[in-house]
């Protein structure tokens, strides 16, 4: 279900943003289009659905192909190979806490598995 509106999103987008009238953002405009009701609810989900799939891949049952892999998985660039996983999970001095560099696990509230049910994270005093 949720990689089909995914999928829909990224296949219409191009002949999409030819018809979205100049009056209509486009999460108004995609909202209505993939979940036929723009309400707050249904944008909440349109944009936790696109930003869980950037981040961690195709998850859904409908997922299919391999298709996106997500940024958060090992691949390679320009012929170097790339994995941006250590700045998220507290592997790397990667942010800063009180100008000092430190390391902070983001995905401390489960990683993907709470990503795949479309939570934030697995309790609420989470990094993640």
């Amino acid at each position: 279900m949720h990689f089909k509106l995914f999928a829909l999103l990224c296949g219409a987008a191009g002949s999409a943003l030819a018809q979205r009238p100049s009056g209509t953002s486009i999460c108004d405009y995609y909202t209505t289009a993939l979940l036929k009701e723009d309400t707050p609810a249904n944008q909440y989900a349109l944009l936790t659905v696109l930003v869980n799939t950037v981040v961690i891949g195709n998850y859904s049952a409908c997922a299919v192909g391999g298709g996106l892999p997500g940024i958060l998985a090992p691949a390679n660039y320009g012929g170097e190979q790339v994995n941006l996983l250590p700045y998220f999970n507290g592997c790397l001095l990667s942010t800063n806490v009180d100008d000092m560099p430190s390391s902070v696990n983001f995905l401390d509230g489960g990683g993907a598995a709470p990503l795949m049910n479309n939570m934030p994270a697995n309790n609420p005093n989470s990094n993640q």
